[in-house]
């Protein structure tokens, strides 16, 4: 079981400080035998709790092993593209000097520190839970691949004062970037990020089944982390914007070419249209091939279909009209059910006219 103890005090002038707060992160490694028995939308962040990246066995599915994020205050597992585990801002140090294994002395390191922290998130590294009757002696969860904007550290001080690092993105990964928790066992460690940003770390684990000598491999699974200060990203433009950009490269068109309502083609179609059925404007051999075909009801009909590219609905819309005479009155066609990306109109008639005009009008939403 283990006791929180009180952050230590931080002042990022001071290196004595950092040398106190960094004698603090390379305590003695902490290692629990278990009780018995990785766009952040959507996922559940941890922030301040206790939580273990879990390995689990799972002896019927497909790969007989995975990582699950394991909610030690609540004792939840939760699939790990379910969560995100936040390294908050209060967790950036400074590197003093003596560390400069992990960058120049006076960059920033965010750490999650091996003991519990009650500002941080406490995170752990657990086999808890794995059957040790049909597994034997350490676990092995390999960091496959870091995804993200800087380089990544895990580490334990190694009982002389050293550092014992285990996994090192900045020199590349290999086998030997890998933590070893026990069958049924929980470590921690330190674990350091160079860069504030998202990161996706991807864990594959294995364990040694009793009387084997091969490992059994799990699936490879990213735990995504995020390091704040997040850079803030700003919204993409509009479809509009940038269906206007990539047809007029450079931004030095003139309005009156790349307005909605202008028609640089000459073809008859507006800007606004060919956006939204995606064809040429600069192109008059390029138009929305809109067409009638007769209606199969028992009533005389034509149906009208014109294809569109469906998410640029979001910035246009389209009515069909139709009238006796080129002076109208014009009247709204009823709109059917899409079929896939086309739109569709039905006009109906009781008796079928001799003429009749027809007219498509696209707007800028």
């Amino acid at each position: 079981m283990q006791s929180p103890h009180n952050p230590c005090p931080w002042n990022p002038g001071s290196l004595a400080s950092a040398a106190a707060c960094w004698a603090s992160l390379l305590a003695a490694p902490a290692i629990h035998a278990s009780d018995p028995g990785l766009s952040l939308t959507h996922r559940i962040p941890f922030t301040r709790q206790h939580v273990d990246i879990r390995t689990v066995f799972q002896p019927d599915a497909e790969f007989p092993m995975t990582v699950r994020i394991r909610d030690g205050d609540r004792g939840v597992n939760h699939p790990a593209t379910n969560v995100v585990l936040t390294v908050l801002e209060q967790a950036k140090l400074s590197i003093p000097a003596g560390f400069e294994r992990f960058g120049p002395e006076g960059a920033p390191l965010w750490v999650l520190p091996q003991s519990q922290d009650p500002a941080l998130l406490y995170l752990g590294f657990s086999g808890e839970g794995f059957p040790p009757n049909q597994f034997s002696g350490r676990m092995r969860l390999q960091l496959k691949e870091v995804r993200g904007p800087g380089e990544v550290f895990v580490w334990q001080a190694d009982g002389s004062g050293g550092l014992d690092i285990r996994i090192d993105s900045r020199d590349g990964l290999d086998a030997n970037d890998r933590l070893e928790p026990l069958v049924n066992g929980h470590d921690h460690y330190n674990v350091g990020f160079t860069t504030a940003g998202l990161y996706e770390l991807v864990f594959q684990p294995s364990a040694l089944p009793s009387g084997s000598e091969t490992y059994l491999m799990g699936e490879s699974v990213p735990v995504l982390f995020a390091v704040e200060p997040l850079p803030v990203v700003p919204p993409p433009p509009p479809l509009w914007q940038r269906w206007v950009d990539t047809r007029w490269p450079g931004g030095t068109a003139p309005a009156s070419e790349t307005a909605p309502e202008a028609d640089p083609d000459h073809d008859g179609e507006p800007n606004i249209a060919e956006f939204l059925c995606g064809t040429d404007p600069r192109d008059a051999s390029s138009r929305p091939p809109w067409k009638p075909r007769p209606g199969t009801g028992v009533i005389p009909s034509l149906i009208f279909e014109l294809p569109v590219v469906t998410e640029h609905l979001a910035e246009a819309a389209v009515q069909m009209e139709s009238a006796p005479t080129l002076k109208g009155p014009w009247t709204p066609l009823p709109r059917l059910e899409p079929m896939g990306d086309t739109l569709r109109w039905e006009d109906s008639f009781t008796t079928a006219p001799d003429t009749r005009f027809y007219r498509r009008i696209t707007t800028k939403l």
